[in-house]
């Protein structure tokens, strides 16, 4: 693999170049609005979109990922069990997942092809790396300076516009959104810190104050009161006069819930899984809960994914996530229901067994029935 880099085309690009939504090479435009900096870090940085983002990825990173044929599970390939050797596959997923929200582009080099003729490892790359052109009708992905044609590369796109090769995440697609709520962090982090607002004013009645004696004064009070409250200010007079600030802080936390409702519309993720006020869950709604965020969170991640993946195994095999651990219901449920399917006959007892990881009967077991029980001591059973 190290010499299939070193003897590639080389092209001369920009250090830290990325993929923007035109293929050209550039940064995530810096400016916002609220005069703050996007990027992945400072993104990250805000509770919220941290808790989206892990919530996405980690979710479906321990999902199995399997193949299947004929709708019949197989073997599990290599490139499925551990796409990236140095990592487990819920690292290596995980990472993609979040790289694919945050950039809109996940990308990987292919490594050597199997016995099978198809690739058994993928090596990640960062999108900021990556820069995106076509050449002869072929696309092309220059990596730092090395060049790989299409059929070297995985390349997994999130949302996109028609005709685009590359997807958009939302450092680009939501630039503005995001330095609003960093913006905000910030100043919540000064202003809690004594950066923006004194916390008392220094007060004297001495007209013929200098600015030196009220230099002096300020210094006296913070060597004996100071350390990380805010500083007081010091006017001509000469009392101690708290100064409070309560509508700011009111005002703050409002916008702290106010933005966990935006990072949740931004991700397509249910209010309550961020804590977002004006919403409540319950336990009798879970499992309807769970499968919301499935069906309109994780899934679409989910098929871009397992398409990706099934294009790099043999024909007639396709990847598919195993989400009945996801969606796994209580333990009476669970039973309710493997007792409907077995009275109707479209699981068998083996069949059941499976789906609550139990090795297949064997032997005796298999003659065993259920317990006849005493309609009396039902009864008392019942009472």
């Amino acid at each position: 693999m190290l010499n299939k880099l070193l003897t590639r085309q080389k092209v001369t690009t920009p250090s830290g170049a990325s993929v923007d939504s035109y293929g050209r090479i550039s940064r995530y435009p810096a400016d916002t609005w609220a005069g703050t900096y996007v990027d992945t870090f400072t993104a990250i940085s805000v509770p919220g979109v941290w808790r989206a983002v892990t919530l996405i990825s980690d979710a479906i990173g321990g999902l199995p990922l399997q193949a299947y044929r004929n709708g019949e599970p197989i073997d599990t390939p290599p490139i499925l069990s551990r796409p990236n050797p140095p990592e487990t596959r819920m690292e290596t997923i995980s990472a993609a997942v979040a790289t694919c929200i945050i950039h809109g582009n996940y990308v990987a080099i292919l490594g050597p092809l199997g016995p099978n003729g198809y690739p058994e490892t993928i090596y990640p790359v960062n999108p900021e790396r990556v820069t995106f052109r076509t050449h002869e009708g072929r696309r092309q992905y220059i990596i730092d300076t090395i060049v790989f044609d299409q059929s070297e590369v995985m390349h997994v796109k999130g949302f996109s516009l028609p005709g685009e090769h590359v997807g958009l995440g939302i450092l680009s697609a939501q630039r503005q959104g995001l330095g609003a709520s960093i913006a905000m962090h910030e100043y919540a982090a000064r202003y809690f810190s004594g950066g923006t607002t004194p916390s008392v004013a220094l007060i004297t009645e001495n007209p013929d104050l200098t600015q030196e004696d009220a230099d002096l004064m300020k210094q006296k009070w913070l060597m004996a009161y100071g350390g990380r409250s805010r500083e007081p200010v010091v006017l001509g007079n000469t009392k101690v006069q708290v100064v409070q600030d309560n509508a700011t802080e009111s005002q703050l936390t409002e916008q702290k819930q106010f933005d966990l409702t935006e990072v949740a519309n931004m991700l397509g993720i249910p209010g309550y899984y961020l804590g977002a006020p004006n919403t409540s869950r319950t336990y009798s709604n879970v499992e309807q809960e769970q499968l919301q965020l499935l069906r309109f969170t994780l899934l679409p991640w989910m098929i871009r994914f397992e398409q990706a993946f099934s294009d790099l195994l043999p024909r007639g095999q396709v990847a598919k996530f195993n989400v009945d651990a996801f969606l796994r219901a209580d333990t009476l449920t669970r039973y309710q229901a493997h007792q409907i399917a077995l009275q109707t006959g479209f699981l068998s007892l083996d069949e059941v067994r499976r789906l609550e990881d139990l090795m297949p009967m064997e032997g005796d077991q298999l003659d065993a029935g259920p317990l006849e029980v005493d309609p009396n001591e039902e009864d008392l059973v019942n009472d």
